[in-house]
């Protein structure tokens, strides 16, 4: 069984994809069975937790583009769209659509997400969610070749996704844990004999949580954070600390252990429409300039019509 990763060249004519071809090799290698990495997850969350479907508002949608280490050829290169609504009776639906560019490979995911809503206070609610769907992959090994001067075929196909997820809420707090990915990703190897789906002996588990304080009639504070658990990989932890202005303006900073650090801003009109920007700097040990930018656009329309979930208008998870 030969992994992507061992493609380490390119064709020396034009040098076109040397550095797509090694971040091949670095994302198989090591974040297979992980999602892509976001700065904004707080307002693209139903990506890593189905459970979230419902809890902003009766309808919710987050448009997001990632251009990833900027300057270099191949690099990733992420575009997501979820949006979900709040049916009745605590039923939540929602459906998410990921475009994912690294190197050689471009995936494309599409899911389904439900989920119930119990009420457990009067101030609190903790939801369930699943995740099902399918992602369509396309290597292109045609366009690059090995120290050896072996030619792959381009391969494509497709395999199913399935996973699930637990949020709980307030209007002050929120925690939540999720494995968006449950079952083996084949497109990870050159040659498998992939006849059925198989559970994947590496997901990659997400914990959130983050809270809200209020430091002066203005001004709100809100800290909060990621850990990614995957076997076999370092723990991925991001601790975020982001200040509300008004409820207009949102401005934070980002830190993912001994990997990144990030600056967000955000603009948010009407309490329902936000315009975010975020800049990622990694550290690297070639000291080269792996700077990543992200776009999100995101609305809450909220009717008030169930009383199920919290009737919150504001932007805040």
């Amino acid at each position: 069984m030969k992994k992507l990763g061992q493609i380490v060249s390119q064709k020396t004519t034009q040098n076109r994809y040397f550095f797509g071809l090694m971040l091949l090799f670095v994302s198989f290698d090591f974040w297979s069975q992980q999602v892509p990495h976001y700065t904004q997850y707080l307002y693209n969350m139903q990506i890593i937790n189905p459970a979230y479907v419902g809890t902003r508002a009766e309808l919710s949608a987050s448009l997001l583009s990632r251009e990833q280490w900027v300057g270099i050829e191949g690099a990733p290169k992420t575009r997501t769209f979820s949006i979900n609504a709040r049916l009745r009776r605590g039923l939540g639906v929602g459906t998410t659509f990921v475009n994912d560019n690294i190197g050689l490979s471009e995936t494309n995911n599409v899911n389904i997400d439900v989920s119930y809503t119990l009420i457990t206070s009067q101030y609190s609610r903790l939801s369930f969610g699943l995740k099902g769907g399918m992602t369509f992959f396309t290597n292109n090994l045609a366009d690059g070749i090995t120290p050896d001067n072996d030619i792959y075929e381009t391969t494509s196909g497709n395999f199913p996704n399935v996973g699930f997820g637990a949020f709980f809420y307030n209007q002050k707090m929120y925690a939540g844990i999720s494995i968006p990915h449950l079952l083996e990703t084949p497109q990870f190897y050159i040659n498998d004999s992939f006849n059925q789906p198989r559970l994947s002996e590496n997901p990659s588990v997400f914990l959130t949580a983050g809270t809200l304080y209020d430091l002066t009639e203005n001004i709100k504070l809100k800290p909060s954070t990621m850990i990614r658990y995957t076997k076999n990989l370092p723990l991925s932890v991001d601790v975020n600390l982001n200040l509300f202005y008004k409820n207009l303006f949102e401005a934070g900073v980002s830190y993912r252990h001994q990997s990144t650090v990030s600056a967000l801003f955000a603009v948010i009109l009407n309490k329902k429409f936000r315009v975010g920007y975020a800049y990622d700097h990694k550290f690297d040990f070639t000291g080269g300039n792996f700077g990543t930018h992200e776009i999100i656009l995101h609305v809450d329309i909220n009717l008030q019509r169930n009383t199920h979930w919290l009737l919150s208008n504001e932007c805040y998870f």
